[in-house]
C-alpha cells in the first residue's frame, strides 16, 4: 500500500471510547492497536443552545483524523453497536434512553410524548411564572399542595360537590 493510501485510510477510523475526562471534555479512543491521547468529541449542539451528552466508555465512535494524524483527531460519538443498540427502530419516534432505564420519547405518528423513570425516580419542575396544563389531567397517587387550591368550576370528592355542598359559612377565598 502506498503512503497516500495509508494516509487516506487513516482519515477516518472506527474505534471504541477507552476513557472519558468530563471536565476537559476529551476522551481517548482505542482503534486497532492504537489508543489515542485525549481528543475532543463533537457535541450535538454547542451554540446558543447546548446539549451535554458525553460519550461513554465502550461506546463505538468514528475518529476523524486530519492528514491521518490520530493525535489531532476529533471524535464523532454515537455509532450503534451490539453492545449499545438503538433504542428504537421506528421512523416515527424520537427517543432518549438512559442506562438506568429512564426513557423520553415522542411518537410523531401517534402524537404522544412519554417520559418514564426507573423505580424511585423523581421529577422537579420549577417555573416562577407558573405552569399551565391544557387538557384533562389524570393522577394516580396523592396530590399535596402547600398553597391555595382554586377551581373556576367545582371540586368533587366521592360524589360530593364542594360547590353545591355548603355548610353556610363563606369560603376563605370567596370574592
Amino acid at each position: 500500500m502506498s503512503d497516500i493510501e495509508q494516509q487516506l485510510g487513516d482519515l477516518a477510523r472506527i474505534g471504541t471510547v477507552a476513557s472519558v475526562d468530563h471536565a476537559a471534555r476529551t476522551c481517548t479512543v482505542e482503534t486497532g492497536d492504537i489508543v489515542t491521547g485525549p481528543l475532543p468529541w463533537m457535541a450535538v449542539r454547542a451554540g446558543r443552545m447546548t446539549i451535554w451528552s458525553p460519550p461513554s466508555v465502550g461506546e463505538q465512535v468514528l475518529l476523524i483524523c486530519p492528514e491521518g494524524d490520530t493525535e489531532a483527531g476529533i471524535i464523532l460519538p454515537g455509532l450503534y453497536s451490539d453492545d449499545n443498540p438503538a433504542p428504537s427502530d421506528s421512523a416515527d419516534e424520537v427517543v432518549i434512553a438512559f442506562e438506568d432505564g429512564a426513557r423520553l420519547s415522542y411518537d410523531m405518528a401517534a402524537h404522544g410524548l412519554s417520559a418514564t423513570l426507573p423505580e424511585g425516580g423523581t421529577v422537579d419542575l420549577e417555573a416562577d411564572g407558573g405552569i399551565r396544563i391544557k387538557g384533562d389531567v389524570s393522577v394516580e397517587g396523592t396530590i399535596r399542595a402547600t398553597g391555595l387550591i382554586k377551581s373556576d368550576d367545582d371540586v368533587w370528592a366521592e360524589n360530593i360537590s364542594l360547590k353545591h355542598h355548603g355548610h353556610g359559612a363563606p369560603l376563605p377565598w370567596s370574592e
